[in-house]
């Protein structure tokens, strides 16, 4: 596929954390309709190394998987982890340096170091480091993230392009993250400061929904209307398929979410007739499948009550199957977005 209709039509990208989306062989994952996907630079960087990964040919390789692949800076993980205590670290003003809890090995992540992590790994797309924060912070923790996050893509790019030489020779795209949390002066500068330096995309970073659940649509909007058009517009960790809508409707096109998968592991199922929770008792004797408007595996070949009593037995085949089904309605619903079919 060419990596420029990146910019030009709307994507969903399932995690493939570690090289794989959980319970899927890469087959699996191709016939979901699946055309990119997005693999955890922080993960792989712990396991199995980035050396390994470049070793054995790259991601892609490795995976047999033949479509786009982006890799994250790592540094909403890393920064996410420390900023909650969950890790032993500290964010300074070169990157973060951190100790898995693990292995107990400790890890640096600058600006320079998770470009060249990144080229390893082999993406065709990718993403300089920011300095991450939670929503509820104080201007001044703002003003710092951004003015960071600003200066590390300033650095990531140099690099990029001074090592690698940047996408004339390599081909690939280099994608920057606009912080400034719920402030939207904040917010507007970083993505104005960002545009001048120039990249193939413009991110949303941090967290696109508030507490409650909802997208925070001021922020998102701020973002999207300091950007060119004509770029990759990204919004991390969009999940929900009305919250998709909604974001492709403000002039997003590149989506990614853990829930689609996550869901499906837990018996949630999305359908053309709404949220289907396959391990309620209700389902025990129906005999229709998941989505009459489905013709993934399977909705194809399976019942409702066969998949009902394989989650409530405990077979992993029932979360392969839901996972599949999963993902194949978010693709159907990416292609409705690009066909522009789907009524405000």
């Amino acid at each position: 596929m060419e990596i420029e209709q990146l910019k030009r039509k709307n994507f969903f990208m399932p995690d493939a954390t570690r090289g794989a989306v959980r319970n899927l062989t890469t087959k699996q994952l191709e016939e979901t309709g699946t055309e990119a996907i997005v693999v955890n630079t922080l993960h792989l960087l712990i396991h199995p190394g980035p050396n390994i990964v470049f070793k054995l040919g790259g991601i892609k390789k490795m995976m047999g998987w033949k479509g786009l692949v982006l890799t994250d800076s790592g540094g909403f993980q890393v920064f996410s982890l420390i900023h909650s205590g969950k890790w032993k670290g500290k964010v300074h003003s070169n990157g973060a340096t951190f100790k898995s809890p693990k292995e107990g090995n400790t890890y640096e992540l600058t600006p320079e170091s998770t470009i060249d992590i990144q080229m390893k790994i082999g993406s065709d797309v990718m993403v300089t480091l920011d300095d991450c924060r939670d929503s509820v912070i104080t201007r001044k923790e703002a003003e710092i993230s951004v003015e960071r996050t600003i200066e590390w893509a300033k650095r990531g790019k140099e690099h990029f392009e001074k090592k690698y030489g940047g996408r004339r020779k390599t081909g690939k795209l280099l994608t920057s993250v606009v912080q400034g949390a719920k402030y939207l002066d904040l917010r507007e500068k970083c993505a104005k400061e960002l545009v001048k330096v120039g990249f193939d995309g413009y991110n949303f970073g941090g967290y696109v929904v508030d507490n409650n659940g909802d997208l925070v649509l001021d922020e998102m909007k701020t973002v999207i209307e300091n950007v060119p058009k004509d770029t990759i517009r990204y919004t991390m960790g969009v999940g929900k398929p009305e919250d998709i809508i909604a974001a492709n409707k403000l002039g997003y096109n590149l989506f990614d979410t853990v829930l689609v998968t996550r869901n499906a592991r837990h018996g949630t199922l999305y359908t053309s007739e709404g949220v289907v929770k396959i391990d309620n008792s209700s389902m025990a004797l129906d005999k229709g499948p998941v989505d009459p408007n489905c013709s993934c595996e399977c909705c194809t070949n399976y019942t409702r009550a066969y998949l009902h009593h394989m989650f409530k037995a405990g077979e992993a085949t029932a979360q392969t199957l839901a996972t599949i089904h999963n993902l194949t309605y978010y693709q159907s619903l990416i292609k409705e977005l690009n066909s522009s079919v789907i009524e405000e």
